[in-house]
C-alpha cells in the first residue's frame, strides 16, 4: 500500500549506521521520502542523498530557524537552491521555543522572508517550521504570493490551522497524531484534502528513532479519528504530497 513521507531527516547522523538499509526496506512500500535541509551542509547532504536515490528521495533546501549560527550564510543557501534545484525551499521558518531573546527572532523573520521572496520568485513550494510561532509564521506567509506552502509538524490552534486550510495549504500530521491530543484535535478538524504525512524522523516517535516506514501507523490512527478508510487516507495523503512537490 502506498505512502509518502513528506518529511524525514534521513541525512542526520542517527541513520549512519544504517541509512541504506532503511532506504531499501522503506522503498518497497512509500513511494518517495522528502529530505528537508536544515543549513548549507544539511543541503548538501540532501542533494548527494538524493543524486544516490534519484526515483526515491526528493529534496528540499533551506535554513532551519534554530541554526542561528548560519544566517551570516543566507546567500549560500540561496545559491544552493538555484543549483541544486531542490523540490521545494526549506526548512525554513521560525522558531521561539528555542529562541528566545528579540534581536534573534527579528533576524529569524528577515532571513524568512528573504527565503520565502526566493520561493516566490522561483515558483517553488515552502516548507515551513512554526514552532511556538504559528501565528507569526502564517501573517509573514501571507504577505507573499506562494501557492504551495506546507506547514511543517504544526502544532498551532485549530482557528489556525483553519486558516492555513482556507488559504489552500497543506498542514502535515506528524507520528505526534498517535500521543499528542493537539494533533488528534487539529487531524479531526480539519479535511484529509489538506494534510500530509511526515514522520520528521528520527524525531516525535514515542517507541524509540523515527523512521519513513511510521507514516502508516500515523494513517491507521487517523482512519479512525476521521472514521474514513485507511487506504483512503493514504490515498489521499499521498496525492496531496505529490501536488504539494511536483515541479
Amino acid at each position: 500500500m502506498a505512502g509518502i513521507d513528506s518529511h524525514c531527516h534521513l541525512d542526520f547522523e542517527q541513520f549512519d549506521e544504517d541509512r541504506e538499509q532503511i532506504i531499501e526496506s522503506t522503498k518497497n512500500k512509500l513511494e518517495f521520502v522528502v529530505n528537508p535541509g536544515a543549513n548549507p551542509e544539511h543541503n548538501k547532504n540532501a542533494f548527494e542523498l538524493h543524486k544516490k536515490y534519484p526515483d526515491f528521495v526528493k529534496f528540499n533546501v533551506g535554513l532551519h530557524p534554530v541554526y542561528t549560527e548560519d544566517f551570516d550564510k543566507l546567500e549560500e543557501v540561496k545559491n544552493q537552491v538555484k543549483q541544486f534545484d531542490p523540490c521545494a525551499v526549506g526548512e525554513i521558518g521560525l522558531d521561539y521555543h528555542h529562541v528566545k531573546d528579540e534581536e534573534t527572532r527579528e533576524r529569524q523573520k528577515d532571513v524568512f522572508r528573504e527565503l520565502l521572496a526566493l520561493a516566490e520568485d522561483l515558483d517553488k513550494p515552502v516548507v515551513v517550521h512554526s514552532r511556538d510561532a504559528e501565528e507569526e509564521a502564517i501573517k509573514i506567509i501571507e504577505e507573499f504570493e506562494i501557492e504551495r506552502v506546507f506547514l511543517h509538524c504544526f502544532n498551532g490552534s485549530v482557528d489556525l490551522a483553519m486558516r492555513a486550510v482556507e488559504n489552500d495549504w497543506y498542514i502535515g500530521i506528524t507520528t505526534q497524531i498517535l500521543y499528542s491530543e493537539r494533533v488528534k484535535d487539529i487531524a479531526e478538524s480539519m479535511p484529509v484534502e489538506n494534510m500530509v504525512l511526515e514522520t520528521d524522523a528520527p524525531y516525535l516517535y514515542r517507541k524509540g528513532r523515527n523512521e519513513p516506514l511510521n507514516i502508516l501507523e500515523s494513517a491507521s490512527e487517523l482512519s479512525k479519528i476521521k472514521d474514513m478508510d485507511r487506504k483512503k487516507i493514504l490515498e489521499t495523503t499521498t496525492n496531496n504530497s505529490k501536488n504539494l512537490f511536483s515541479s
